[in-house]
């Protein structure tokens, strides 16, 4: 018996050192009854804000108050809200309020695939780590989060502010932390609340939350020791900088593991001095299989020995692993520009078959503040299944709960959309303030319009509305295309330009003099962002679908490049307006098979 033991810990160690795997810690726990099925959810992009946190050298700013407790608040502007991908005031209320739901559903295991703060500040994180604990020691919740692009920003502290909270009369003024250029030329309200923190300071803060043992932990592992690897200049090996990585693996439950990648990838600029890092935003896996090669052999050892142990195992990051465009990025990209609606952060075939043929069954993602499921096939036999979770902070706001099956490894995966949201429209009367100060003083405004939303279903409904005309048409839409969205009002009036509207069907006729140009932009996004939660009829679908059948058949002339730009967008809607899985499937996890 001793041999034995001595000779399967000499194994243990061998594999170990043959994949570098490190910080690797068993505990001894008490045996207790049996568990078949554990509920784990799954909260991304929630980019906190603490609207309630406490700054320096605000005494004469004259904040707004909270009309309850009188607190002063610290809330950025909705015209800044209108020309950003995420809300940034709102989300506090949210996020509490999915929290109490989890609360009510009885899940314990809860986890944040990225973006859990808005750029990573103190004042973020720390709201964070006191919510994250009030929830763990009060219900007995466990949080296991990894970083996103927005925290860290980058990977080591830097001085950062904002431009836009705003004074009780609606007015924006900029707050900076002290090593700002802005603050240092005393143009701002200096505070280090606001600066960026990097990845020591935010992983010690939330080390509670997944990033350090926990006393009821069955293992707990991360791929590199101290939770750092070497980057050396590809042009001088003796150019080398040490770079954090948050990744771990954690078995909660005994059965159950967690395997968190850190898939943040910033890139040193080595020719800057003082060195300085590329964003990761647009980076994700089509950097990391270059740049972490150790990270994905380490993803294939624990898969490996999911299997070997009998263990559930299901993984999360920020960024996706599979694409989610419904496989319509060939006309995509024909449309739009390239580094355009966010074709860069698409992962290639090269990319996706390699995560596929890690083994790997499932995996949770966030970045993209939308709703897909992708399904990637590997040369082994196996599936990769890649859930997109959306953002608690755009449309289509939701959330996702995988219930694992012990015994059969399976995993049914549900969407939880949020519609009525407790508090979600406390802050419109500073809004309505703001907008009146905007008018009177001739600065651009925003439609009001969002602030007649009656749940925040609607209101998230009305900031991706408010984003197409302030945001996207601008940046994203090839200008042609806009100048002719902007000149006609009617789908009916494209096929007048192709010179076949007397060719389609009668109820086809009435619904392209029925659906306005306004109304079909509205739809793509909504399309886009929703998928199958999407608040677009039946009927729209089937009419997008049609359209599509009916040019593909059609002799319609589309000899100008806005009328084959319309027609590659039908196209897209018609993939967009199908969706691959409902918002409830099972997934085999030995398999990936969709059951």
């Amino acid at each position: 018996m001793i041999r034995l033991k001595a000779l399967w810990l000499a194994l243990w160690i061998g594999l170990c050192i043959t994949f570098k795997v490190s910080a690797i810690e068993y505990y001894e726990v008490k045996s207790a009854v049996k568990v078949e099925t554990v509920k784990v959810a799954f909260l991304a992009d929630i980019h906190l804000h603490d609207i309630f946190a406490n700054l320096h050298n605000t005494d004469n700013i004259g904040l707004p108050k909270d009309v309850g407790s009188k607190q002063p608040l610290l809330v950025r502007s909705m015209y800044a809200q209108l020309h950003s991908t995420r809300l940034f005031n709102e989300n506090y209320f949210v996020f509490l309020h999915v929290l109490d739901e989890l609360v009510e559903k009885e899940i314990k295991l809860v986890v944040l695939p990225g973006d859990f703060t808005d750029d990573g500040q103190p004042i973020n994180v720390s709201a964070l780590a006191r919510i994250l604990g009030h929830y763990e020691k009060t219900y007995g919740m466990r949080f296991f989060a990894i970083p996103g692009n927005h925290d860290p920003v980058k990977p080591f502290t830097t001085p950062a502010g904002k431009a836009d909270f705003l004074t009780a009369q609606g007015k924006e003024f900029g707050v900076y932390s002290y090593q700002h250029e802005k603050c240092m030329t005393k143009q701002s309200v200096c505070d280090d609340g606001l600066k960026n923190w990097g990845y020591t300071e935010i992983l010690s803060t939330l080390s509670d939350f997944g990033f350090s043992k926990h006393k009821s932990d069955v293992l707990y592992e991360t791929p590199y020791e101290n939770r750092e690897f070497i980057w050396c200049d590809p042009n001088d090996v003796n150019h080398c900088i040490t770079m954090p990585d948050a990744s771990y693996l954690v078995e909660p439950i005994k059965g159950v593991w967690l395997m968190a990648i850190d898939a943040n990838v910033y890139a040193p600029q080595w020719q800057n001095s003082p060195l300085t890092f590329k964003g990761s935003s647009s980076a994700g896996y089509n950097a990391l299989i270059d740049a972490k090669p150790l990270l994905l052999k380490w993803i294939k050892t624990v898969v490996k020995r999911s299997k070997e142990q009998n263990k559930t195992l299901i993984a999360f990051s920020h960024f996706p692993m599979g694409e989610f465009y419904d496989n319509a990025n060939d006309e995509l990209h024909k449309v739009f520009s390239r580094g355009h609606f966010s074709l860069p952060r698409v992962p290639t075939p090269r990319t996706t078959q390699i995560l596929a043929d890690t083994g790997l069954t499932l995996h949770f993602a966030g970045h993209m503040h939308l709703n897909d499921t992708a399904l990637v096939t590997s040369n082994r036999d196996s599936q990769l299944v890649n859930v997109q979770v959306p953002s608690l902070a755009a449309y289509k706001a939701a959330y996702k709960i995988a219930e694992l099956n012990l015994v059969k490894h399976t995993a049914l995966v549900s969407t939880h959309t949020l519609d009525d949201v407790p508090g979600f429209n406390d802050l419109f009367g500073l809004y309505e303030k703001e907008w009146v100060y905007r008018e009177q003083h001739n600065l651009s405004n925003f439609d009001r319009t969002i602030l007649s939303s009656e749940s925040y279903g609607d209101f998230t409904k009305q900031h991706l509305f408010g984003l197409i005309s302030q945001r996207f048409l601008k940046r994203d839409w090839p200008k042609s295309l806009v100048a002719w969205l902007n000149d006609n009002h009617y789908l009916a009036d494209w096929f007048t330009d192709m010179q076949c509207l007397n060719k389609v069907s009668p109820n086809l006729l009435i619904q392209l003099k029925a659906v306005s140009t306004k109304e079909w932009l509205r739809d793509f996004y909504l399309l886009r962002n929703g998928d199958v939660t999407a608040d677009i009829t039946p009927q729209k679908r089937i009419t997008y679908q049609q359209l599509n059948e009916f040019l593909a058949q059609s002799t319609c002339k589309t000899d100008t490049q806005t009328q084959q730009y319309l027609a590659l967008l039908i196209k897209i809607m018609a993939k967009f307006s199908k969706h691959t899985q409902g918002e409830n499937f099972s997934v085999d996890l030995k398999t990936g098979e969709i059951i």
